[in-house]
C-alpha cells in the first residue's frame, strides 16, 4: 500500500501562479461570456462539454487537444454524429453508446480529437426526451460556442504565455508528405 501513496513516479510539475491565474481568468470570462451571450440574445451559445474544453484551452494550452482545429471540428463532427444517430435511430442505450464511440472514431480519422467533444452526443442522446434538437444545434451552441472559446483562448492564452497559442490553426491539409 506503500508504493500506491509514495510511489517513485514523478508527478507534473507544480503549475506557476500566472499559469494558475491564466486558468482562471481564461475559464471565467469563456463561461461568463458563453452565458450572458446566451442571456442577451435568446440564442443557446453555451453547453455542458464546453466547460471541459475550457480546462484544455486554459491549462494545457499547448496540447494537440487544445488547437483550434481540434476544439472546433472535435465539436462539429461529435455533435454531428449525435444529432444525426438521433434522427436516424432514436436514443437508446445502444445508440447511445454507439454514437460516442462512432464520434471518437470521426475525431481520430479527421484529426481533430478533442475529449470534451466526445460528451457532445451523450448531451444530444440524453437529453433528447426534453428537449427537441435539430441541425441548427450544430450552429448555436457548437459551432459559435467553440469560436468564442478559441477567441478568448487567443487572448487570454497569449497574454499570459511567452509560449504562441495556438500551436496550428485550422490547418485542414498538412504541407508535410504523410506516411
Amino acid at each position: 500500500m506503500k508504493s500506491f501513496f509514495f510511489s517513485k513516479e514523478k508527478l507534473p510539475a507544480k503549475p506557476k501562479n500566472i499559469e494558475l491565474l491564466q486558468s482562471l481568468i481564461g475559464g471565467f470570462v469563456s463561461i461568463l461570456c458563453l452565458i450572458g451571450l446566451s442571456h442577451l440574445t435568446g440564442y443557446t451559445y453555451i453547453m455542458a462539454p464546453f466547460g471541459a474544453s475550457c480546462v484544455i484551452l486554459f491549462a494545457v494550452s499547448q496540447s494537440p487537444l487544445a488547437q483550434p482545429r481540434n476544439v472546433i471540428f472535435g465539436h462539429l463532427i461529435s455533435a454531428f454524429v449525435g444529432l444525426a444517430f438521433l434522427k436516424l435511430f432514436g436514443n437508446d442505450m445502444i445508440v447511445t453508446a454507439s454514437a460516442v464511440a462512432i464520434a471518437i472514431v470521426a475525431m481520430q480519422y479527421f484529426r481533430a480529437v478533442h475529449p470534451p467533444a466526445g460528451a457532445n452526443p451523450l448531451v444530444i442522446l440524453l437529453t433528447a426526451d426534453n428537449i427537441d434538437y435539430d441541425f441548427n444545434f450544430l450552429l448555436f451552441p457548437v459551432l459559435s460556442g467553440a469560436l468564442i472559446l478559441v477567441a478568448i483562448a487567443y487572448i487570454i492564452n497569449n497574454l499570459f504565455n511567452k509560449t504562441h497559442w495556438p500551436v496550428y490553426w485550422l490547418a485542414l491539409f498538412s504541407s508535410k508528405k504523410e506516411s
